[in-house]
């Protein structure tokens, strides 16, 4: 049985320490706010250990801004695929923070950013890398979100992420719907369904979004992100710094009709986009998602 939210939340944007001043001006059009840890805090090392130390004072900046308003926690370095094991320093990072805030839900990318080098040294690869779509890789993954789970007692979704490697390993008759379904399965988490996303790797790989959304189990969709990136060296590249284009919509309006356990709908963008996303865009964005949630 998934363990969703118990009730629809609504239409959510990004708020990081350089989205603060966008955040207030669109507090009108917000149910909840999307929050990454990771991004609060500075990494050192203590006795040779990294740790993510939060950074008061960007911790205050978000707070003042989401105190009154649901937020959800989502993060980007737990690297939760990691053979060797997740990120540590980020698990007992979000312990401080779940004591400080617990968040309506949480939620993490799929894939793995850290690794064993052949030293034995910890390594990193600098970017998320995806998993290969294999029975070995949904039983790792739902162990962990297992873990997840037992330890914060709050509802876990995982993300679908855009990965720009073709012809991932597979298990005969496994894709990413497949492995994402048994994850669901195996785990009981809900999922994040990354429209941009999918819609990125439909256009680098060559398959059809919509065909694989009819093979997911909507069912355990409890969250959209919406988002927009740019074209470059002919990948569609994921980076939050565009408008939501009209391929996506059509997506969103897909799944919205179709995912009866569908709980927010977050438009995601990077503080390093607001050049190009002006606010009167990003109200307008806004706007049309609350309607197409209303409807």
């Amino acid at each position: 049985m998934h363990d969703h939210p118990a009730a629809a939340v609504g239409v959510g944007i990004s708020c990081s320490p350089g989205l603060c001043g966008l955040a207030r001006e669109v507090r009108d059009l917000v149910d909840l706010y999307e929050v990454s840890p990771d991004l609060l805090c500075q990494e050192t090392v203590v006795h040779g250990q990294v740790r993510l130390i939060p950074d008061e004072a960007m911790v205050h900046a978000v707070e003042a801004v989401v105190r009154d308003a649901p937020v959800v926690y989502h993060g980007l370095t737990l690297s939760i695929g990691s053979v060797a094991g997740w990120n540590d320093a980020y698990v007992d990072m979000l312990d401080g923070l779940f004591a400080r805030r617990a968040p309506v839900w949480h939620s993490e990318h799929l894939g793995f950013l850290y690794f064993d080098a052949p030293s034995g040294s910890p390594a990193s690869t600098g970017i998320p890398l995806p998993m290969p779509f294999t029975d070995e890789a949904a039983t790792l993954i739902a162990d962990r979100i297992r873990r997840l789970q037992e330890r914060y007692r709050a509802p876990f979704l995982l993300e679908n992420t855009a990965y720009y490697l073709p012809e991932l390993p597979a298990d005969p008759g496994w894709n990413e719907a497949v492995f994402l379904n048994e994850v669901a399965r195996r785990s009981g988490c809900g999922l994040l369904l990354d429209l941009h996303n999918l819609y990125c790797n439909a256009r680098n790989h060559g398959f059809s979004a919509e065909a694989l959304i009819e093979q997911l189990d909507l069912s355990s969709v409890a969250e959209v992100h919406l988002a927009g990136g740019v074209e470059h060296t002919g990948y569609l590249l994921d980076v939050h710094s565009r408008l939501v284009p009209e391929p996506v919509w059509r997506l969103f309006e897909l799944v919205a009709a179709r995912a009866p356990n569908l709980r927010a709908v977050i438009f995601e963008l990077m503080e390093q986009a607001l050049p190009s996303l002006p606010t009167p865009a990003v109200r307008d964005t806004l706007r049309q998602v609350r309607a197409l949630w209303r409807a």
